[in-house]
């Protein structure tokens, strides 16, 4: 079984599972957070999907697949994770206005993507370089760190910051134990960048860093009921379980 295939197939189906049912939970409470995760995730789905297709077929075939892995995994996904994270732990205004500059951001860094000449003999149809940014020129690639700094960072930093405020004041523990897994998974993810860009491992270990990634988020979003208030089959009303907000609990003097 080659694993550097299979991999990313099994992170696009597991991210597209997280996306529709982010996306059903914003139909029926139209939060903004939700909408905007909803795109980090789409757009992790399509990168994860793409590298699937790129690794299966050789990236040299079709560069169509390294351009839509790049703009969706190495510059959008934990830009707009990130950015719903913005949303819950900012004022509004202040959200809004950072959310503006980064879909300016975003777009200018999707045309430059697109319009960039690619490097076809930095994509070998197996090696590390096949999940890198090297098949572009610098001015490209310089472009990445930001966007990831700035949405892992925030999604890390408003998990734990979230993590240590309910515990210390010993309220909704659960928001405890759901904002470690989001920072464990934004951690992970993370990693899978630091793998490929310093050559510490194959390809298999970048996939593998990204699956479970996805999946340690996902863990986090489900067990958060301010995500997650009811489980049911996306867009029908066949409902599982329904979630009530645990009373508040005043810690002990």
């Amino acid at each position: 079984m080659n694993f550097t295939v299979v991999l990313p197939l099994l992170a696009s189906l597991v991210s597209l599972l997280f996306t529709l049912m982010v996306f059903d939970q914003f139909l029926h409470r139209r939060r903004t957070y939700q909408i905007v995760w909803t795109i980090g995730l789409f757009l992790f789905t399509l990168a994860a999907f793409s590298q699937f297709l790129g690794t299966s077929q050789g990236w040299s075939e079709n560069t169509n697949f390294y351009r839509l892995w790049y703009i969706a995994g190495a510059i959008g996904t934990s830009s707009f994770l990130g950015m719903g994270t913005i949303f819950l732990i900012a004022p509004r205004h202040v959200a809004v206005t950072v959310l503006s500059v980064l879909i300016i951001a975003f777009v200018t860094a999707a045309i430059l993507v697109l319009t960039a000449e690619v490097n076809l003999s930095a994509l070998s149809a197996h090696s590390l370089e096949e999940i890198t940014g090297k098949g572009y020129p610098s001015y490209v690639r310089v472009m990445t760190p930001f966007f990831n700094i700035f949405g892992a960072g925030f999604l890390a930093f408003g998990a734990l910051q979230s993590a240590w405020v309910f515990w210390h004041k010993r309220i909704k523990l659960y928001r405890v134990i759901s904002n470690l897994f989001i920072a464990a998974g934004a951690f992970t993810a993370s990693s899978a960048g630091v793998i490929t860009r310093f050559n510490l491992s194959g390809s298999d270990a970048f996939s593998l860093a990204t699956l479970l990634g996805v999946t340690l988020i996902f863990v986090g979003f489900l067990i958060s009921i301010e995500v997650f208030e009811e489980f049911r089959v996306p867009f029908t009303r066949i409902v599982f379980k329904v979630r009530t907000h645990e009373p508040e609990k005043v810690a002990a003097q």
